[in-house]
């Protein structure tokens, strides 16, 4: 958050008191820009919070760079197919044993906007099979992208961010596709109705 303090930022967050205490979650998170991940550590640092990230993250950028690499995330290669899969069941194992909270971007890329991608099942469905009753918390960004606006150089100054937690669901009785079609709706319809409000 140091970051984002320097820029004089501003966060609002609503839902924080719906997320759940003393047992394994998955956080899914839609993905602006690489900013959505000081907040996500910090809102489920009391759940201490691992990552499940593209390996490329791990490199380049100041402090989350580290904090991927160092804290006990999961880096994957999206290239690797069935490596990853696996990876990530048994990333889901250890962290279920722990009772502790996987944040996972389905989208699998940043969007750079406030579009929201088509979410990619494969590893969330690898998470829910490795953790039984887990119970899975939707996290919506909703402009976060605002900071890059302008580009990467001079940064956009005193944004206020926005952030919302949704109600936590079991996923066992659902099937991937409607899954699927379940969390695109939910992240769809908090992301209209944050822009609507904002106009």
């Amino acid at each position: 958050m140091l970051i984002q303090g320097l820029l004089f930022t501003r966060h609002q967050i609503t839902g924080e008191e719906k997320i759940p205490k003393d047992q394994p979650i998955i956080v899914v998170s839609n993905h602006q820009n690489m900013m959505d991940i000081p907040p996500l550590i910090w809102y489920f640092r009391h759940q201490h919070a691992q990552f499940i990230s593209k390996k490329e993250l791990g490199r380049g950028i100041p402090s989350i760079s580290f904090n991927l690499r160092k804290g006990g995330s999961l880096l994957i290669d999206r290239n690797s197919g069935n490596t990853a899969i696996t990876q990530i069941t048994q990333f889901g194992n250890q962290i279920y044993k722990k009772k502790c909270a996987i944040i996972i971007f389905p989208e699998g890329t940043r969007s750079n906007s406030s579009s929201l991608g088509p979410f990619k099942m494969g590893g969330l469905k690898a998470l829910i099979n490795a953790m039984p009753d887990v119970l899975i918390v939707p996290f919506v960004v909703h402009n976060n992208y605002q900071i890059f606006e302008d580009g990467t150089f001079p940064l956009k100054l005193r944004n206020h961010l926005n952030y919302s937690i949704l109600d936590p669901f079991n996923p066992k009785d659902l099937d991937v596709d409607t899954l699927k079609v379940k969390l695109e709706d939910l992240f769809l319809n908090e992301l209209n109705k944050f822009t609507q409000s904002s106009h």
